[in-house]
């Protein structure tokens, strides 16, 4: 499968004046980040060695294994910048680190960097290494590790998603494109020091870039760039810098850890990880058993709230970081004019869903942000309230477009579409049907095809095969969504799936990233936000208000949107 879907997960409240925090900025200063070398000690990671397994033995539990429930099997591409979907994800965490990571104040801290220089242009980011990191097969961790990473991450042959996470360096571009032989702006200045420089002004180059997970060049420069797609024996067996190391990968039943003992911020308490294949029907009664000591709940309702805690089970809840929506093909001419497009989002009971469904555990969607996120603007959002009328005298308005009696007709036809969605969401699952009747009622027959996600992202984002399909995207930290909306990237391979294609959109999106100002960065988003709220390229549905349902003896955790297991090395089951 050529086509990499992000992990369903995009942007938040950070840009790159706050990223910089650690390196002297105030979130607020107009001012361009000047040259300060970021301080270990204001994030401690320097001390994370011997703080790691300070907790007296009288504590522990005698067993410190941790079962965390996962919907679906991983495929297997546990590889931090071959992977495709959320599941390999939750794999690859526990196994790769970036230079840097994004803790619960969502703020970036330091990581396999043990300070960073940032130049008076903001062209040039200098990260230093840290010199007590080995790779799970005791191999030192240093700059050619991450220069490699880097680099072929924009070979020609490189068939992965991630090139955007780099296209910023200088030269990259003519790199990937076969023009140089190198990356220009990649420069390795001794075994643990590495020079970036980009070729402009970039606002979220420590997202992009630094936060990045690495991978060993001792391995992966062994297999040709383009068959790593199918170097199936180095993608089941990944080899990382991070606090666990991979064991066992048992399809549609589990993936096991065991700790890293030479972890550079201290050995973890916990001795194992299970990633346990779960059925969400089954999973409170295994939680309340002990079987599982962890599940993220996708679908929360207040009388399993009280159950849970009736049980001794903690639940916490944590807002989505990113937005559920159903995809629309722009290619096809059916699509192509926005009063249909807006017509979908008036005829979909939106809110029904958020109050019914999810009984109230959500909030409404109409722009591609996360609810809480900076770049949503508070004004000037048509909230597309639930209104079938409207929609049919929109979608009636267009050409080819006619109702006789009851039904909408397209050029002569009954308008038949069919919409594609996977199995492992639950409030998803129950959507579609919900859809299905809100288009009934507007003329329109609509076919629910459900199926692996696996096989929905080989139709949707490889074959382009589909009239609409249902999936979601998570955010990162910084609102440039170039990478998911750019008019560049609508065929095979590119994660703009939707195939929207506008050029005002693409100017305010690489307007957004070219000035470090808060203040006018907001003013361009919420500009793009507008436009992406009246063009409705796809149907903005919600953000869920999901769940997190642990045993109380997992002490440590800190969930957050980005987040479950941060500092993963400091977590263990109590008695």
């Amino acid at each position: 499968m050529k086509k990499r879907v992000l992990i369903f997960s995009v942007v938040v409240t950070l840009l790159f004046s706050i990223a910089f925090t650690g390196c002297g900025n105030k979130a607020n200063d107009n001012e361009t980040v000047s040259k300060e070398k970021t301080k270990q000690e204001e994030t401690k990671k320097g001390n994370d060695k011997k703080e790691g397994n300070d907790k007296e033995d009288s504590k522990l539990a005698d067993s410190q294994v941790l079962r965390y429930a996962i919907w679906s099997s991983p495929p297997g591409v546990f590889h931090p910048t071959m992977y495709e979907d959320d599941y390999d994800s939750n794999v690859n965490q526990f196994i790769y680190e970036g230079l840097i990571e994004m803790n619960p104040q969502l703020k970036f801290e330091l990581n396999l960097a043990e300070k960073y220089e940032v130049s008076d242009d903001n062209l040039v980011l200098t990260f230093y290494l840290r010199k007590d990191v080995k790779w799970h097969d005791g191999k030192p961790f240093t700059a050619e590790d991450v220069a490699f990473t880097y680099e072929s991450t924009c070979h020609p042959d490189y068939s992965g998603p991630r090139f955007s996470n780099y296209s910023k360096i200088k030269g990259a571009q003519a790199y990937r494109d076969g023009e140089a032989d190198k990356v220009e702006g990649i420069e390795v200045i001794d075994k643990h020091t590495i020079r970036v420089t980009l070729s402009e002004v970039y606002a979220p180059a420590l997202a992009d870039i630094a936060e990045s997970a690495i991978f060993p060049k001792h391995i992966w420069s062994n297999i040709p760039i383009g068959e790593w797609d199918e170097a199936t024996e180095a993608l089941r067996n990944p080899i990382g810098t991070g606090p666990f190391k991979f064991a066992k990968f048992e399809p549609d039943q589990y993936v096991e850890f065991v700790g890293n003992d030479e972890y550079h911020r201290g050995k973890p308490i916990l001795e194992k990880i299970f990633l346990q294949v779960a059925n969400q029907d089954t999973v409170q009664a295994q939680l309340i058993a002990g079987e599982i000591d962890f599940a993220p709940i996708s679908k929360l309702n207040k009388d399993d709230i009280a159950y849970y805690k009736e049980n001794g089970i903690v639940v916490e809840e944590v807002t989505d970081r990113g937005y559920q929506y159903m995809g629309i093909n722009n290619r096809l001419d059916k699509f192509k004019d926005k009063r249909v497009r807006q017509a979908f989002a008036y005829a979909i009971d939106r809110q029904g869903m958020v109050d019914g469904i999810m009984e109230g555990f959500g909030v409404v969607a109409n722009a591609p942000y996360a609810s809480f996120s900076w770049a949503l603007p508070k004004d000037g959002i048509n909230d597309y309230a639930y209104n079938p009328e409207k929609a049919k005298e929109l979608i009636a308005s267009v050409d080819g477009y006619e109702y006789k009696g009851d039904t909408l007709y397209y050029k002569g036809k009954p308008l038949k579409l069919t919409l594609k969605y996977p199995t492992g969401n639950k409030v998803r699952e129950a959507s579609a049907p919900l859809i299905q009747q809100n288009l009934k009622a507007i003329g329109i027959e609509v076919e629910l095809l459900i199926m692996e996600f696996g096989t929905l992202l080989e139709q949707v984002c490889d074959e382009l095969d589909f009239d609409l399909y249902l999936m979601a995207w998570g955010l990162s930290v910084d609102p440039d969504q170039t990478g998911i909306w750019h008019s560049s990237i609508t065929g095979p391979g590119g994660w703009n799936t939707p195939g929207f294609i506008n050029k005002k959109s693409d100017e305010l999106l690489a307007k957004g990233t070219l000035t470090l100002d808060q203040s006018e960065r907001e003013k361009i988003y919420n500009q793009w936000a507008r436009l992406m709220n009246d063009e409705m390229p796809s149907v903005f549905l919600y953000s869920q208000v999901d769940g997190r349902a642990y045993s109380p003896k997992i002490k440590g955790l800190k969930i957050f949107p980005y987040g479950n297991f941060y500092n993963i090395h400091k977590i263990y089951i109590a008695k």
